[in-house]
Protein backbone atom coordinates (compact mmCIF):
# COMPACT_ATOMS: atom_id res chain seq x y z
CA UNK A 1 0.00 0.00 0.00
CA UNK A 2 2.66 2.28 0.93
CA UNK A 3 4.52 1.63 -2.18
CA UNK A 4 1.18 2.25 -4.05
CA UNK A 5 0.96 5.42 -2.36
CA UNK A 6 4.51 7.07 -3.15
CA UNK A 7 4.28 5.90 -7.13
CA UNK A 8 0.84 7.98 -6.93
CA UNK A 9 2.80 10.74 -5.53
CA UNK A 10 6.10 11.04 -7.56
CA UNK A 11 3.68 10.74 -10.84
CA UNK A 12 1.51 13.58 -9.72
CA UNK A 13 4.70 15.69 -8.68
CA UNK A 14 6.51 14.95 -12.31
CA UNK A 15 2.87 16.08 -14.12
CA UNK A 16 3.03 18.69 -11.89
CA UNK A 17 6.84 20.20 -12.45
CA UNK A 18 5.96 18.87 -16.59
CA UNK A 19 2.88 21.31 -16.54
CA UNK A 20 4.71 23.87 -14.56
CA UNK A 21 7.59 23.78 -17.23
CA UNK A 22 5.71 24.29 -19.98
CA UNK A 23 3.33 26.76 -18.92
CA UNK A 24 6.96 28.87 -18.71
CA UNK A 25 8.25 28.05 -22.34
CA UNK A 26 6.85 30.19 -24.99
CA UNK A 27 5.44 29.09 -28.20
CA UNK A 28 2.53 28.02 -30.03
CA UNK A 29 1.56 24.95 -31.76
CA UNK A 30 -0.71 25.34 -35.17
CA UNK A 31 -2.48 22.59 -37.49
CA UNK A 32 -4.45 22.47 -40.39
CA UNK A 33 -7.06 20.64 -41.56
CA UNK A 34 -9.97 20.79 -43.93
CA UNK A 35 -9.54 24.60 -44.54
CA UNK A 36 -9.23 24.92 -40.70
CA UNK A 37 -6.30 26.24 -39.22
CA UNK A 38 -5.37 25.92 -35.46
CA UNK A 39 -3.21 27.56 -33.59
CA UNK A 40 -2.68 26.96 -29.51
CA UNK A 41 -0.49 27.97 -26.76
CA UNK A 42 1.91 25.06 -25.69
CA UNK A 43 0.90 24.26 -22.46
CA UNK A 44 -2.74 23.92 -24.24
CA UNK A 45 -1.97 21.41 -26.98
CA UNK A 46 0.01 19.24 -24.44
CA UNK A 47 -3.09 19.47 -21.63
CA UNK A 48 -5.62 18.68 -24.54
CA UNK A 49 -3.34 15.35 -26.52
CA UNK A 50 -3.27 14.33 -22.44
CA UNK A 51 -6.62 14.59 -21.91
CA UNK A 52 -7.46 12.47 -25.46
CA UNK A 53 -4.90 10.28 -24.12
CA UNK A 54 -6.89 9.37 -20.79
CA UNK A 55 -10.93 9.61 -22.81
CA UNK A 56 -9.09 6.76 -24.90
CA UNK A 57 -7.61 4.83 -21.90
CA UNK A 58 -11.08 5.41 -20.35
CA UNK A 59 -13.49 3.58 -23.19
CA UNK A 60 -10.71 1.07 -23.90
CA UNK A 61 -11.45 -0.10 -19.93
CA UNK A 62 -14.80 0.51 -20.27
CA UNK A 63 -15.63 -1.83 -23.16
CA UNK A 64 -13.49 -4.47 -22.05
CA UNK A 65 -15.03 -4.33 -18.34
CA UNK A 66 -18.47 -4.80 -20.33
CA UNK A 67 -17.04 -7.70 -22.64
CA UNK A 68 -15.60 -9.12 -19.26
CA UNK A 69 -19.20 -8.96 -17.46
CA UNK A 70 -20.68 -12.15 -18.33
CA UNK A 71 -17.43 -14.11 -17.16
CA UNK A 72 -17.54 -11.73 -14.53
CA UNK A 73 -21.25 -12.65 -13.07
CA UNK A 74 -20.84 -16.26 -14.47
CA UNK A 75 -17.56 -16.66 -11.99
CA UNK A 76 -18.98 -14.87 -9.44
CA UNK A 77 -22.27 -17.68 -9.79
CA UNK A 78 -20.22 -20.24 -9.86
CA UNK A 79 -18.32 -19.60 -6.89
CA UNK A 80 -22.10 -18.88 -4.95
CA UNK A 81 -22.78 -22.86 -6.28
CA UNK A 82 -19.14 -24.01 -5.13
CA UNK A 83 -19.72 -22.37 -1.35
CA UNK A 84 -23.24 -23.72 -1.12
CA UNK A 85 -21.74 -27.16 -2.70
CA UNK A 86 -19.07 -27.25 0.21
CA UNK A 87 -21.31 -26.38 3.25
CA UNK A 88 -23.43 -29.44 2.33
CA UNK A 89 -20.58 -31.65 1.52
CA UNK A 90 -18.96 -30.40 5.13
CA UNK A 91 -23.06 -31.16 6.57
CA UNK A 92 -23.44 -34.19 4.84
CA UNK A 93 -20.01 -35.95 6.67
CA UNK A 94 -21.24 -34.43 9.60
CA UNK A 95 -24.58 -36.03 9.34
CA UNK A 96 -22.79 -39.42 8.57
CA UNK A 97 -20.31 -38.82 11.50
CA UNK A 98 -23.68 -38.64 13.61
CA UNK A 99 -25.57 -41.35 12.19
CA UNK A 100 -28.36 -39.43 10.34
CA UNK A 101 -28.18 -41.44 6.97
CA UNK A 102 -31.58 -39.57 5.73
CA UNK A 103 -29.97 -35.88 6.47
CA UNK A 104 -26.71 -37.64 5.11
CA UNK A 105 -28.46 -38.94 1.82
CA UNK A 106 -29.87 -35.13 1.65
CA UNK A 107 -26.97 -33.43 1.85
CA UNK A 108 -24.76 -35.83 -0.95
CA UNK A 109 -27.74 -35.05 -3.27
CA UNK A 110 -27.54 -31.22 -2.70
CA UNK A 111 -23.85 -31.72 -3.00
CA UNK A 112 -24.07 -33.51 -6.19
CA UNK A 113 -26.23 -30.22 -7.97
CA UNK A 114 -24.06 -28.01 -6.96
CA UNK A 115 -20.45 -29.34 -6.99
CA UNK A 116 -17.93 -30.72 -9.67
CA UNK A 117 -16.27 -32.97 -7.84
CA UNK A 118 -17.78 -36.32 -8.06
CA UNK A 119 -14.87 -38.03 -6.14
CA UNK A 120 -16.41 -36.66 -2.89
CA UNK A 121 -19.93 -36.61 -3.87
CA UNK A 122 -19.87 -39.94 -4.13
CA UNK A 123 -17.96 -40.95 -1.25
CA UNK A 124 -20.50 -39.17 0.54
CA UNK A 125 -23.17 -40.87 -1.08
CA UNK A 126 -21.64 -44.56 -0.65
CA UNK A 127 -20.91 -43.50 3.14
CA UNK A 128 -25.46 -42.43 3.35
CA UNK A 129 -25.99 -45.27 1.72
CA UNK A 130 -24.50 -47.78 3.84
CA UNK A 131 -25.70 -45.72 6.74
CA UNK A 132 -28.73 -46.29 5.20
CA UNK A 133 -28.64 -49.94 4.36
CA UNK A 134 -29.11 -49.86 0.77
CA UNK A 135 -25.47 -51.85 0.26
CA UNK A 136 -26.32 -51.84 -3.57
CA UNK A 137 -26.52 -48.75 -3.86
CA UNK A 138 -23.63 -47.76 -1.26
CA UNK A 139 -21.47 -50.82 -3.95
CA UNK A 140 -22.09 -48.88 -6.89
CA UNK A 141 -20.54 -45.45 -5.42
CA UNK A 142 -17.68 -47.55 -3.90
CA UNK A 143 -17.58 -49.21 -7.59
CA UNK A 144 -17.41 -45.53 -8.78
CA UNK A 145 -14.18 -44.49 -7.20
CA UNK A 146 -11.95 -47.45 -8.12
CA UNK A 147 -11.55 -45.37 -11.56
CA UNK A 148 -9.82 -42.21 -9.72
CA UNK A 149 -6.05 -43.19 -8.72
CA UNK A 150 -6.51 -40.48 -5.88
CA UNK A 151 -9.70 -42.42 -3.85
CA UNK A 152 -9.37 -45.93 -5.25
CA UNK A 153 -8.10 -46.75 -2.00
CA UNK A 154 -11.42 -45.41 -0.56
CA UNK A 155 -13.37 -47.48 -2.43
CA UNK A 156 -11.47 -50.46 -1.91
CA UNK A 157 -11.72 -50.01 1.60
CA UNK A 158 -15.97 -49.52 1.47
CA UNK A 159 -16.06 -52.34 -0.62
CA UNK A 160 -14.38 -54.32 2.08
CA UNK A 161 -16.31 -53.30 4.71
CA UNK A 162 -19.89 -54.44 2.81
CA UNK A 163 -18.39 -57.48 2.05
CA UNK A 164 -18.10 -57.68 5.82
CA UNK A 165 -21.32 -56.70 6.49
CA UNK A 166 -22.95 -59.09 4.00
CA UNK A 167 -20.74 -61.74 5.25
CA UNK A 168 -19.12 -62.45 2.17
CA UNK A 169 -15.20 -63.01 3.39
CA UNK A 170 -13.66 -63.96 0.02
CA UNK A 171 -14.85 -60.10 -1.26
CA UNK A 172 -13.84 -58.52 1.93
CA UNK A 173 -10.03 -60.33 1.47
CA UNK A 174 -9.72 -59.16 -1.65
CA UNK A 175 -10.77 -55.66 -1.48
CA UNK A 176 -8.19 -55.36 1.71
CA UNK A 177 -5.84 -57.06 -0.46
CA UNK A 178 -6.41 -54.29 -3.32
CA UNK A 179 -6.79 -51.97 -0.65
CA UNK A 180 -2.72 -52.85 0.39
CA UNK A 181 -1.89 -52.84 -2.85
CA UNK A 182 -2.26 -49.22 -3.18
CA UNK A 183 -1.03 -47.99 0.47
CA UNK A 184 0.99 -51.19 1.89
CA UNK A 185 1.31 -49.42 4.98
CA UNK A 186 -2.18 -48.85 5.95
CA UNK A 187 -3.13 -50.12 9.07
CA UNK A 188 -6.55 -49.36 8.51
CA UNK A 189 -6.24 -52.41 5.53
CA UNK A 190 -4.13 -54.92 7.48
CA UNK A 191 -6.35 -54.97 10.70
CA UNK A 192 -9.31 -56.09 8.59
CA UNK A 193 -6.89 -58.69 6.67
CA UNK A 194 -5.49 -59.69 9.45
CA UNK A 195 -8.70 -61.09 11.32
CA UNK A 196 -10.10 -62.31 7.84
CA UNK A 197 -7.06 -64.41 7.22
CA UNK A 198 -7.29 -65.48 10.86
CA UNK A 199 -10.86 -66.32 10.54
CA UNK A 200 -10.36 -68.87 7.66
CA UNK A 201 -7.53 -70.18 9.65
CA UNK A 202 -4.96 -69.38 6.84
CA UNK A 203 -2.20 -68.45 9.65
CA UNK A 204 0.78 -67.79 7.13
CA UNK A 205 -1.21 -65.25 5.27
CA UNK A 206 -2.25 -63.63 8.06
CA UNK A 207 1.53 -63.15 9.40
CA UNK A 208 2.07 -60.25 6.51
CA UNK A 209 -0.68 -58.34 7.77
CA UNK A 210 0.45 -58.40 11.12
CA UNK A 211 3.66 -57.10 10.68
CA UNK A 212 2.26 -54.02 8.85
CA UNK A 213 0.67 -53.40 11.86
CA UNK A 214 3.74 -54.60 14.11
CA UNK A 215 5.78 -52.13 11.98
CA UNK A 216 2.99 -49.07 12.67
CA UNK A 217 2.92 -49.61 16.53
CA UNK A 218 6.85 -49.70 16.70
CA UNK A 219 6.93 -45.94 15.21
CA UNK A 220 3.73 -44.87 17.32
CA UNK A 221 5.40 -42.07 19.75
CA UNK A 222 2.49 -42.70 22.33
CA UNK A 223 3.80 -45.66 24.10
CA UNK A 224 1.97 -45.29 26.86
CA UNK A 225 -1.72 -44.95 25.44
CA UNK A 226 -0.45 -47.56 22.67
CA UNK A 227 0.41 -50.16 25.40
CA UNK A 228 -2.76 -52.21 25.13
CA UNK A 229 -2.49 -52.55 21.69
CA UNK A 230 0.94 -53.90 22.11
CA UNK A 231 0.37 -56.46 23.68
CA UNK A 232 -2.76 -57.96 21.88
CA UNK A 233 -0.22 -57.72 18.71
CA UNK A 234 2.14 -59.52 20.70
CA UNK A 235 -0.49 -62.03 21.63
CA UNK A 236 -1.70 -62.38 18.33
CA UNK A 237 1.41 -63.47 17.24
CA UNK A 238 2.28 -65.30 19.43
CA UNK A 239 -0.62 -67.23 18.53
CA UNK A 240 -0.30 -67.44 14.85
CA UNK A 241 2.93 -68.63 15.20
CA UNK A 242 1.44 -71.59 17.27
CA UNK A 243 -0.95 -72.11 14.68
CA UNK A 244 1.38 -71.89 11.77
CA UNK A 245 3.27 -74.93 13.69
CA UNK A 246 0.13 -77.28 13.78
CA UNK A 247 -0.37 -76.53 9.94
CA UNK A 248 3.45 -77.54 9.34
CA UNK A 249 3.55 -80.07 11.42
CA UNK A 250 2.84 -82.72 8.87
CA UNK A 251 4.76 -81.76 6.15
CA UNK A 252 7.84 -80.28 7.88
CA UNK A 253 8.48 -80.90 11.29
CA UNK A 254 11.29 -79.20 11.63
CA UNK A 255 9.71 -75.61 10.23
CA UNK A 256 6.87 -76.36 12.55
CA UNK A 257 9.07 -76.38 15.76
CA UNK A 258 11.08 -73.54 14.39
CA UNK A 259 7.41 -71.85 14.25
CA UNK A 260 7.04 -73.14 18.09
CA UNK A 261 10.49 -71.54 19.17
CA UNK A 262 9.04 -68.76 17.11
CA UNK A 263 5.85 -68.33 19.85
CA UNK A 264 7.74 -69.29 22.95
CA UNK A 265 9.76 -65.74 22.17
CA UNK A 266 7.21 -63.65 22.33
CA UNK A 267 5.39 -65.60 25.64
CA UNK A 268 7.97 -68.50 27.05
CA UNK A 269 4.94 -69.17 29.33
CA UNK A 270 2.35 -69.89 26.87
CA UNK A 271 1.20 -73.00 27.13
CA UNK A 272 -0.34 -74.42 24.04
CA UNK A 273 3.05 -73.56 22.36
CA UNK A 274 5.09 -74.82 25.16
CA UNK A 275 3.18 -78.21 25.54
CA UNK A 276 3.72 -78.96 21.50
CA UNK A 277 7.41 -78.02 21.74
CA UNK A 278 8.12 -79.77 24.78
CA UNK A 279 6.11 -83.30 22.91
CA UNK A 280 8.37 -83.25 20.01
CA UNK A 281 11.32 -82.92 21.92
CA UNK A 282 10.27 -86.15 23.85
CA UNK A 283 9.01 -87.69 20.82
CA UNK A 284 12.46 -87.13 19.74
CA UNK A 285 14.24 -87.88 22.77
CA UNK A 286 15.90 -84.64 23.13
CA UNK A 287 15.76 -84.27 26.95
CA UNK A 288 17.83 -81.73 27.80
CA UNK A 289 15.70 -79.18 25.64
CA UNK A 290 12.29 -80.59 27.05
CA UNK A 291 13.62 -79.66 30.44
CA UNK A 292 14.58 -76.39 30.15
CA UNK A 293 11.60 -75.03 28.13
CA UNK A 294 9.38 -77.26 30.70
CA UNK A 295 10.87 -76.23 34.06
CA UNK A 296 11.00 -71.78 32.38
CA UNK A 297 7.34 -72.80 31.73
CA UNK A 298 6.66 -73.89 34.86
CA UNK A 299 7.73 -71.02 36.81
CA UNK A 300 6.00 -68.68 34.91
CA UNK A 301 2.44 -70.70 34.38
CA UNK A 302 2.94 -73.68 36.67
CA UNK A 303 0.32 -76.08 35.37
CA UNK A 304 -0.29 -79.98 35.86
CA UNK A 305 0.54 -80.72 32.22
CA UNK A 306 3.50 -78.86 32.71
CA UNK A 307 4.34 -81.11 35.77
CA UNK A 308 3.07 -84.21 33.74
CA UNK A 309 5.69 -83.78 31.23
CA UNK A 310 8.40 -82.97 33.62
CA UNK A 311 8.02 -86.67 35.02
CA UNK A 312 8.67 -87.71 31.36
CA UNK A 313 11.67 -85.89 30.86
CA UNK A 314 13.65 -86.21 34.22
CA UNK A 315 12.94 -90.61 34.29
CA UNK A 316 13.03 -90.09 38.07
CA UNK A 317 10.70 -91.99 40.44
CA UNK A 318 8.11 -90.61 42.14
CA UNK A 319 9.87 -89.80 45.36
CA UNK A 320 12.40 -87.57 43.36
CA UNK A 321 9.80 -86.39 40.59
CA UNK A 322 8.22 -84.81 43.40
CA UNK A 323 11.55 -83.32 44.69
CA UNK A 324 12.30 -81.52 41.75
CA UNK A 325 9.16 -79.65 41.63
CA UNK A 326 9.74 -78.81 45.04
CA UNK A 327 13.25 -77.02 43.87
CA UNK A 328 10.94 -75.12 41.49
CA UNK A 329 8.24 -73.77 43.90
CA UNK A 330 11.26 -70.54 45.33
CA UNK A 331 11.48 -69.58 41.50
CA UNK A 332 7.87 -69.42 40.93
CA UNK A 333 6.54 -66.46 39.58
CA UNK A 334 4.91 -65.09 42.88
CA UNK A 335 1.30 -64.37 41.71
CA UNK A 336 1.27 -68.08 41.45
CA UNK A 337 3.01 -69.28 44.54
CA UNK A 338 -0.34 -70.77 46.25
CA UNK A 339 -1.21 -72.44 43.35
CA UNK A 340 1.85 -73.91 42.29
CA UNK A 341 2.14 -75.08 46.37
CA UNK A 342 -1.45 -76.97 44.99
CA UNK A 343 -0.82 -78.02 42.10
CA UNK A 344 2.65 -80.01 43.72
CA UNK A 345 0.77 -81.21 46.72
CA UNK A 346 -1.97 -83.17 44.10
CA UNK A 347 1.12 -84.41 42.47
CA UNK A 348 2.51 -85.85 45.50
CA UNK A 349 -1.56 -87.05 46.52
CA UNK A 350 -1.28 -88.75 42.89
CA UNK A 351 1.43 -90.95 43.65
CA UNK A 352 1.05 -92.00 47.02
CA UNK A 353 3.01 -89.60 48.74
CA UNK A 354 0.17 -88.11 51.31
CA UNK A 355 2.17 -87.06 53.53
CA UNK A 356 4.12 -84.76 51.77
CA UNK A 357 1.49 -83.74 50.29
CA UNK A 358 -0.31 -81.86 53.49
CA UNK A 359 3.38 -80.44 54.00
CA UNK A 360 3.62 -79.10 50.43
CA UNK A 361 -0.25 -77.47 51.35
CA UNK A 362 0.88 -76.58 55.02
CA UNK A 363 4.45 -74.72 53.72
CA UNK A 364 2.52 -72.90 51.35
CA UNK A 365 -0.19 -71.59 53.02
CA UNK A 366 2.89 -70.13 55.81
CA UNK A 367 4.65 -68.68 52.85
CA UNK A 368 1.90 -66.62 51.36
CA UNK A 369 1.09 -65.44 55.36
CA UNK A 370 4.11 -64.63 56.16
CA UNK A 371 4.76 -62.37 52.64
CA UNK A 372 1.56 -60.43 53.21
CA UNK A 373 2.07 -60.09 56.87
CA UNK A 374 5.48 -58.25 56.00
CA UNK A 375 3.64 -55.87 53.25
CA UNK A 376 1.99 -53.01 54.63
CA UNK A 377 -0.06 -52.65 51.77
CA UNK A 378 -0.93 -56.27 51.46
CA UNK A 379 -4.54 -55.23 51.01
CA UNK A 380 -3.82 -53.13 47.43
CA UNK A 381 -0.73 -55.36 46.98
CA UNK A 382 -1.75 -57.35 43.77
CA UNK A 383 1.56 -59.14 42.91
CA UNK A 384 0.59 -61.79 45.50
CA UNK A 385 -2.90 -64.41 45.64
CA UNK A 386 -5.37 -63.20 47.37
CA UNK A 387 -7.85 -65.74 47.20
CA UNK A 388 -7.85 -69.84 46.12
CA UNK A 389 -9.48 -69.42 42.46
CA UNK A 390 -7.39 -70.93 39.67
CA UNK A 391 -6.62 -69.80 36.76
CA UNK A 392 -8.41 -70.18 33.66
CA UNK A 393 -8.15 -68.94 30.04
CA UNK A 394 -10.04 -66.09 30.27
CA UNK A 395 -11.15 -63.81 27.21
CA UNK A 396 -9.45 -60.68 27.86
CA UNK A 397 -12.98 -58.86 25.45
CA UNK A 398 -16.06 -60.63 27.21
CA UNK A 399 -14.33 -62.24 30.51
CA UNK A 400 -15.60 -65.44 29.56
CA UNK A 401 -14.41 -68.28 31.04
CA UNK A 402 -12.65 -71.21 29.19
CA UNK A 403 -11.00 -74.96 30.08
CA UNK A 404 -8.90 -74.90 27.02
CA UNK A 405 -6.99 -72.37 24.57
CA UNK A 406 -8.64 -71.45 21.57
CA UNK A 407 -7.85 -69.18 18.51
CA UNK A 408 -11.07 -67.54 18.79
CA UNK A 409 -13.04 -67.05 21.86
CA UNK A 410 -16.25 -69.31 21.62
CA UNK A 411 -18.29 -66.38 23.41
CA UNK A 412 -17.25 -63.19 21.36
CA UNK A 413 -15.33 -64.58 19.09
CA UNK A 414 -12.37 -62.65 19.31
CA UNK A 415 -9.36 -63.10 17.99
CA UNK A 416 -6.51 -64.48 20.51
CA UNK A 417 -7.92 -63.08 23.27
CA UNK A 418 -7.77 -65.83 25.84
CA UNK A 419 -5.19 -65.61 28.28
CA UNK A 420 -4.61 -67.98 31.41
CA UNK A 421 -5.18 -66.02 34.23
CA UNK A 422 -6.86 -66.33 37.95
CA UNK A 423 -10.95 -65.53 37.05
CA UNK A 424 -11.16 -61.20 36.53
CA UNK A 425 -14.53 -59.95 36.65
CA UNK A 426 -16.49 -63.71 35.89
CA UNK A 427 -17.20 -66.29 38.13
CA UNK A 428 -15.10 -68.35 38.65
CA UNK A 429 -15.80 -72.71 37.59
CA UNK A 430 -15.45 -74.86 40.10
CA UNK A 431 -13.27 -77.65 38.46
CA UNK A 432 -9.91 -79.87 39.07
CA UNK A 433 -7.13 -78.53 37.74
Amino acid sequence: MFIKLLTLFIVLAAAAAAASWLSAQPGTVQAEWLGWRMELPTSLAVAFVVAFSLVLVFFDRLIRYIRGMPRWLGGRLRQRRDDAGHRALTLGFLAVSAGEPAQAIKYASRAGRLMRAPQLTGLLAAQASHLNGDHQAARRYFTSLLDDGETAFLGHIGLMRLAIDDQDPAKARDAARAALAIKPKSVLAARHLLNLEARRADWQAALPALDVVSKFQKKSKNKSSNSEQVHNLLRQRCALEFLRAGDLLASDRQAAMSALVASLKIDPGFLPALIMLADLYLEDETFVKAVKILEKGFQRTPHSAIANRLKQAWKSNDGQFIARLVKLLDKVDKKYHRLAYQLVAEQARDVGLDGEAERLLFDGNNIIKKVQGSNKDAKDDKSHESDDSRPFWQCLSCKNLNEDWEPFCPACDEFASLVWQRPVGATPILTNL
